[in-house]
C-alpha cells in the first residue's frame, strides 16, 4: 500500500525589472498530496509610488487532474478575493 502522506513546501521567487519594478515572493505548504495553504508578497515600484500586496491562498485537489481554490488578499487601498478551479491534463 502507498504511503500519500508526504509533505511539500514550494518557494517561488519572480522580479521584473524595467520602467517598472515588480517582486513576488511567494511559498506553498502541501500538508498531502491534495491541500495547499501559502501566502505571497507583491511589490511594485514605478519610480512615483510603491504598492504592497499580501495573499493568502489555498488549493485543494479533488483528484489528480482537478482542483479548487481560493484567495484573499489585501495591500495599498486593495482588496482580493479569488475564487478559482483548476484542471490540469
Amino acid at each position: 500500500m502507498c504511503n500519500n502522506k508526504a509533505q511539500f513546501l514550494n518557494v517561488e521567487v519572480d522580479g521584473v525589472f524595467g520602467d517598472e519594478d515588480e517582486v513576488t515572493i511567494a511559498a506553498d505548504y502541501y500538508f498531502d498530496q491534495a491541500f495547499s495553504l501559502g501566502a505571497a508578497y507583491n511589490i511594485q515600484d514605478d519610480a512615483e509610488d510603491d504598492v504592497d500586496f499580501f495573499s493568502i491562498h489555498s488549493k485543494y485537489f479533488i483528484n489528480s487532474n482537478f482542483a479548487v481554490g481560493g484567495e484573499v488578499g489585501f495591500g495599498n487601498n486593495v482588496q482580493a478575493f479569488n475564487i478559482n478551479a483548476t484542471y490540469r491534463f
